[in-house]
């Protein structure tokens, strides 16, 4: 009796700890088996050198700063933060200004300021690896305190 009682728990036993170890699964894999993969389209060109500012993009913000209109800003809260987005043509223009924070006032002054300082501005347009200009995308952070 204690032999049959014995071999029943190990049979128990094997069977509740033999689990199988799942696979480990990725977003990424998840994401990559259910798109289909076409080899003939080549991948988006690098930015080897980024567009800039004329006296680079710390000026263009400071000059963002100094067309803020700070009357409208002194309601808002202390610290305010933003990100410009602008869109840089190959030939240098801006072909989008666009902004996006969690103050929609304050992106709005940002954007019209961002506008107003890149009006009739020529910028660096940004080159690839082989020295072509191509279209860039600048992402700068911004950000005011109202004292």
């Amino acid at each position: 009796m204690k032999k049959i009682y014995f071999l029943f728990l190990i049979l128990v036993f094997g069977t509740g700890f033999a689990q199988q170890a799942k696979k480990e699964v990725r977003t990424k894999d998840k994401f990559e088996s259910r798109q289909p993969q076409d080899l003939s389209v080549p991948p988006p060109p690098t930015i080897a050198f980024p567009a800039q500012y004329p006296g680079g993009n710390k000026t263009f913000i400071s000059n963002v700063s100094k067309n803020l209109d700070k009357s409208t800003l002194k309601t808002l809260g202390k610290d305010l933060k933003t990100k410009i987005i602008l869109k840089i043509g190959a030939d240098g223009k801006v072909l989008n200004v666009s902004t996006y924070g969690s103050n929609e006032t304050f992106n709005s002054e940002v954007k019209k300021a961002a506008e107003k300082v890149t009006a009739g501005t020529q910028w660096d347009p940004g080159k690839n690896n082989k020295g072509e200009k191509v279209i860039d995308i600048v992402n700068l952070p911004f950000a005011n305190s109202n004292k």
